[in-house]
């Protein structure tokens, strides 16, 4: 009897491991966007905690907090008294985000997409909170 010696791979074998990476690229590619959206948040929440001593110290003076210029770049100072000249940093840096400003009634600044805030914070307590 010949003696066949068999080399390389079927089309079988080869099948099979191209669909393994394909499921291990998508795990890989679906965990990159959640670290991304959580990244996204992360720098929300710090560029909100960042204003909240001059919201509250503009409230403790008695002024009241006014609304930005715009609702995503910021602009027009935090504060309607003249001593505290501190301006809306632009949310315009977290890449990939439509974030916006809200405030209401000088008790809370609130940041988020068109569809829901997703930071609080109080002003009283100087506090920032993810939603």
């Amino acid at each position: 009897m010949k003696k066949t010696n068999k080399k390389g791979f079927t089309l079988i074998e080869l099948l099979v491991v191209v669909a393994i990476i394909a499921i291990l690229a998508g795990i890989v590619l679906v965990s990159l966007n959640s670290a991304r959206d959580r990244s996204r948040k992360a720098s929300l929440q710090s560029t909100l905690a960042s204003i909240m001593p001059t919201a509250a110290m503009c409230v403790n003076d008695g002024g009241s907090i006014q609304n930005p210029t715009s609702a995503t770049t910021g602009g027009n100072d935090i504060c309607d008294l003249s001593d505290i000249d501190e301006v809306w940093p632009a949310l315009t840096h977290i890449t990939g985000a439509s974030y916006q400003y809200r405030t209401t009634g000088g008790t809370s600044i609130t940041a988020g997409d068109a569809i829901a805030d997703i930071v609080v914070c109080s002003v009283s307590s100087g506090s920032c909170t993810l939603q």
